[in-house]
C-alpha cells in the first residue's frame, strides 16, 4: 500500500496550483486587451502571474472568475488587497463566513460597483449645489 506523506502531498498540491496559474496566465495574455484594460499598462507574464496566483490560492479556479480578479487588479493595482483604502475587500475575499471564493469575488464586484455608483452620484448632488448656489455672475 502506497504512503504519501504530508511533505509529498504539500508538493503535489503547489504543484497543481502552479500549473493552474501557469494555464490561466497563459490564456489571459493570449487574449485581446478589453477596453477597460488598454488605459493600464500591458500585462506580462512576470506581471500577471503572482496576481493569479493569489486569486487561485483563494480558490477562485474558472478562467472568467480569474479574469474578474485580474480586473480588480487593473484597476486598483496589483497589489490592491495590500493597499489601505481597500483593506475592505481583503477582509471580504478572506471571509470564511461565505463558503465559496467566487461568492466572495462577487460580492466584493457587487460593492465596489454600489460604492462607485455612491461616489458618482454624490459627484453630481454636490455639482449641482454648487451651480445652483453659485453667486450670480457679475456685469461689469
Amino acid at each position: 500500500m502506497l504512503r504519501i506523506r504530508e511533505s509529498q502531498m504539500a508538493s503535489l498540491r503547489r504543484a497543481t496550483t502552479e500549473a493552474r496559474v501557469q494555464q490561466r496566465v497563459e490564456a489571459l495574455l493570449a487574449e485581446p486587451p478589453s477596453v477597460e484594460t488598454t488605459a493600464t499598462p500591458a500585462w506580462t507574464h512576470e506581471t500577471l502571474a503572482p496576481v493569479v496566483r493569489r486569486g487561485v490560492e483563494r480558490g477562485i479556479l474558472e478562467l472568467g472568475d480569474v479574469r474578474r480578479y485580474v480586473g480588480l487588479a487593473s484597476a486598483l493595482g496589483a497589489d490592491f488587497e495590500t493597499q489601505r483604502p481597500h483593506a475592505w475587500m481583503r477582509a471580504w475575499l478572506d471571509d470564511t463566513a461565505v463558503s465559496d471564493p467566487v461568492a466572495r469575488l462577487h460580492r466584493v464586484l457587487t460593492e465596489r460597483r454600489r460604492r462607485e455608483d455612491v461616489a458618482r452620484m454624490n459627484r453630481q448632488r454636490a455639482e449641482a449645489f454648487r451651480l445652483r448656489h453659485a453667486p450670480p455672475p457679475t456685469s461689469t
